[in-house]
């Protein structure tokens, strides 16, 4: 996994999301970002974040980071704040670039880039 998450970090400002979609379309439309900022409803200032890979999603909610798989979350229903991430185009790590722009653009850190493991 190229990202490290820290979720306590995030306060939802979803700087991450528009930088991503900046990269994709040159336009700040969050529908095409492979990262997506989640809140939950019923709990005040619970944020985490969700980011698409080509067969996981990245979880980082508050109580602690983890990745699960395409098929898993789907057969879970994932919920009303995962559908939206299912039908984006899978993170690409911003490849043609120095480094991720979700995490250059995070004010917090709440996003770093994690070293390739040897």
């Amino acid at each position: 996994m190229p990202f490290a998450v820290e979720p306590l970090k995030c306060n939802g400002c979803s700087l991450c999301e528009v930088a991503c979609s900046y990269h994709r379309d040159e336009a700040f439309s969050l529908l095409s970002s492979s990262i997506m900022v989640y809140r939950a409803e019923e709990k005040k200032n619970y944020f985490g974040l969700i980011i698409k890979f080509e067969d996981t999603l990245l979880l980082g909610r508050p109580e602690g980071a983890e990745e699960v798989g395409m098929a898993e979350m789907q057969s879970q229903g994932g919920g009303a704040s995962a559908k939206p991430i299912m039908i984006r185009e899978a993170c690409d790590g911003c490849e043609d670039l120095d480094g991720p722009l979700c995490v250059a653009y995070c004010p917090t850190g709440a996003l770093s880039r994690r070293e390739a493991e040897v």
